[in-house]
C-alpha cells in the first residue's frame, strides 16, 4: 500500500499509481481505493473529526458507491490526526434542530447511515486513531473490527450533555458488553482506555498510534485477497438473526456452505492450489 495511503492527515490525497478517488466533491471526508481496500478518513481536524449534517451528506454518498459501484473487498474507517477518532455530533451545526421533529429526523438518519455501514457486504475494519466520544463511540460499534491506538479512550458522554444516545449505539453497546456494562458506560459518561475497551469487548486489537492505520489496511488487504463470494458469505452468515430455531439456524448455515462449495471461486481455489499459482477469484 502506498504511503499516502497509510498516513491520513488533513491535506488531500494526490491520486498516484493504481490509487483512485471515485467520488468527487467531499469537504468533511476523504475516500480512496487501492489494491481493492477503501479508505475512509473522517476529515474535521479543527473540530475533532466531529459529524456535521454535511458530513452524513459526504457519508451517504461514499457508501452509495460502496453499495451499488465499488469493487473492492474491504474498507477501513479513520480519523484524520492522532488525536480524536470521532468526537461525536457537531454541536454547533446541531444548533439548527431546534424543533423535537428535526432532532428526531437528524437520529433517524445517522440511525439509517450506521445500518448501512453495518450491511456493506464487504468488512468494515475501524482504524480508530485516538479518542472516541458520544456520538463517536456509536460509529466505532457500527464497525466489524476495531483496531485501536494505545492511546485511545472511549466515553458515552451524552449523558453529561443531558441527552442520550441517537445513533445505534445502545443496543450495539448491550450486544458487545452486556445490560449491566452498558448501563454503568452510558449512565456514568467515564471513559476508558483501549485496554479496558480491549478486555471488555470494544476493540479487537489494541496497537501503537503510528500502526494503527497500518494495520487496518494490512488486515484488509489480507481479506480482501481472499475469495469475495466467501467473504460476503461470511460476514452475512455471521450478522445472521439468530432469534429462530436451531433447525433454522443449520438450515441457514448449510444452505449458505453449499452456495460456496459449488462456486466458482471454490473451483479456482482448488486448482490454483494444485496448480501452485496464484488464484484469480471472480466472485462468483
Amino acid at each position: 500500500m502506498a504511503a499516502d495511503l497509510e498516513a491520513p492527515s488533513s491535506e488531500t490525497i494526490a491520486p498516484t499509481g493504481g490509487e483512485l478517488t471515485p467520488v468527487d466533491g467531499l469537504a468533511h471526508l476523504r475516500y480512496v481505493e487501492r489494491d481493492r481496500v477503501g479508505l475512509i478518513t473522517l476529515d474535521r481536524p479543527a473540530v475533532h473529526n466531529a459529524i456535521s449534517l454535511v458530513t452524513m451528506s459526504e457519508l451517504e454518498r461514499v457508501l452509495e458507491w460502496l453499495e451499488t459501484s465499488s469493487g473492492i473487498g474491504a474498507v477501513v474507517i479513520t480519523g484524520a490526526g492522532e488525536r480524536v477518532f470521532v468526537s461525536g455530533g457537531d454541536l454547533k451545526d446541531f444548533e439548527r434542530l431546534d424543533t423535537y421533529d428535526s432532532a428526531v429526523a437528524m437520529s433517524r438518519r445517522m440511525q439509517a447511515l450506521m445500518a448501512r455501514l453495518e450491511a456493506l457486504p464487504i468488512p468494515v475494519i475501524g482504524a480508530i486513531n485516538g479518542d472516541c466520544l458520544g456520538g463517536g463511540c456509536e460509529v466505532a460499534l457500527a464497525l466489524d473490527i476495531r483496531i485501536v491506538s494505545e492511546t485511545a479512550h472511549f466515553g458515552f458522554k451524552q449523558v453529561t450533555l443531558g441527552i442520550t444516545p441517537a445513533w445505534g449505539g445502545r443496543r450495539r453497546l448491550m450486544e458487545l458488553v452486556g445490560r449491566a456494562r452498558a448501563m454503568m458506560l452510558l449512565l456514568s459518561g467515564e471513559a476508558i482506555d483501549a485496554r479496558e475497551a480491549e478486555r471488555i469487548g470494544l476493540a479487537e486489537k489494541v496497537v501503537p498510534t503510528a500502526s494503527v492505520v497500518p494495520a487496518a489496511l494490512e488486515l484488509a488487504r489480507q481479506i480482501a485477497a481472499n475469495p469475495p463470494l466467501a467473504v460476503r458469505t461470511i460476514k452475512r452468515m455471521v450478522n445472521y438473526d439468530a432469534s429462530g430455531s436451531d433447525e433454522d439456524a443449520a438450515a441457514f448455515e448449510a444452505n449458505h456452505f453449499a452456495r460456496t462449495w459449488i462456486s466458482e471461486d471454490h473451483q479456482e481455489a482448488l486448482a490454483a492450489r494444485k496448480a501452485r499459482r496464484t488464484p484469480n477469484f471472480r466472485g462468483r
